[in-house]
């Protein structure tokens, strides 16, 4: 069952209307500008992969802005803090427009009011509206900006004074920095940029980029290059490990059949073995008949012989065959 989220208000639905143009023409919703959104949690994992397949920069802002205002009452407030870092001017507009229309809505309401309580009725809402918005909201909102009380300075030097004391400078130099330069205010800001100047090079460092290559790159679009960089990376080494997955393979394959036949062969040399000793015992009982044969025609041949000799002096003539006889 999916939950029912609160719509921003009507002053901050129109705030983002009015400044739609603004938003077209500065705002680039980066990945890295989308996971700020998402981890601030004023837009889902869908919906920032909603914004990410948009095709052009201005899709992705109209598709942002569709999503923003139904996505509760905190979204407004949480979108400016987020836009501080990267898109400071869009925040001062959208702060400035917020204002605009608050002041409009007071006034508007005070006109009613007063109109209702003397039996009066507006007739053309649509005039006064016109009014107030061109003429008594820029004079009020003038008057309020250059009221002495008004003033930023006295309500920024100190509260930036203490960022830069407290947080900044212990962050790369350690407490003990902090404490030389507590008293010596006045070369904080100097201070201030040299530091940042080290911790945008630690950055470089950290993401393996060089600093000469990333002075006019904000850190949020350092990250994303160098994530594009090992999406890049990744893909390739992918790639690579898929073609030697297939050699693996191919190899794997070859080796197998090398087995194969190296068993069958194997296997033929132990029957050519066999065969060969059998010839080797056949060879050796030819020999030995030949042998014996040999032995059995010598003392024939000796008999004969004998025999030939016993009948001469018995003076019995015998023809023999001289080949019988070996003579």
């Amino acid at each position: 069952m999916l939950l029912h989220v609160e719509d921003m208000n009507q002053i901050e639905k129109a705030t983002l209307q009015n400044c739609r143009n603004c938003l077209l023409e500065d705002l680039d919703p980066t990945m890295s500008f989308l996971s700020l959104l998402y981890c601030a949690r004023i837009i889902t994992e869908d919906q920032k992969d909603r914004v990410e397949n948009q095709r052009t920069r201005q899709d992705k802002v109209i598709t942002l802005l569709d999503i923003l205002p139904r996505r509760g009452p905190r979204a407004f407030r949480k979108f400016i803090d987020v836009l501080e870092t990267d898109y400071n001017w869009i925040k001062e507009r959208l702060e400035d427009e917020l204002q605009a229309q608050e002041y409009q809505k007071r006034i508007l309401d005070a006109i009613d009011d007063r109109m209702k309580q003397n039996g009066e009725f507006i007739r053309d809402k649509d005039y006064i509206d016109k009014i107030v918005r061109e003429t008594i909201l820029p004079f009020l909102l003038q008057e309020l900006r250059t009221s002495p009380s008004s003033s930023p300075s006295n309500k920024i030097d100190q509260p930036l004074k203490d960022v830069i004391t407290n947080h900044l400078i212990p962050l790369l130099g350690g407490s003990l920095s902090k404490n030389k330069l507590e008293a010596n205010q006045e070369v904080l800001m100097e201070k201030a940029v040299e530091i940042i100047d080290q911790l945008r090079e630690k950055c470089c460092d950290t993401l393996g980029i060089s600093s000469e290559s990333c002075q006019d790159e904000t850190l949020p679009a350092l990250i994303e290059r160098r994530l594009i960089e090992l999406k890049t990376e990744i893909t390739l080494l992918r790639k690579e490990n898929k073609k030697s997955k297939k050699t693996e393979e191919k190899l794997t394959t070859d080796n197998q059949k090398l087995k194969s036949d190296n068993t069958t062969l194997k296997s033929d040399l132990k029957k050519l073995k066999s065969d060969s000793q059998g010839s080797r015992s056949e060879l050796k009982k030819l020999k030995d008949e030949n042998q014996k044969y040999k032995t059995e025609n010598t003392k024939l041949k000796q008999e004969v012989k004998s025999l030939k000799e016993t009948l001469n002096d018995a003076g019995v003539d015998l023809l023999i065959s001289s080949d019988f006889c070996g003579s």
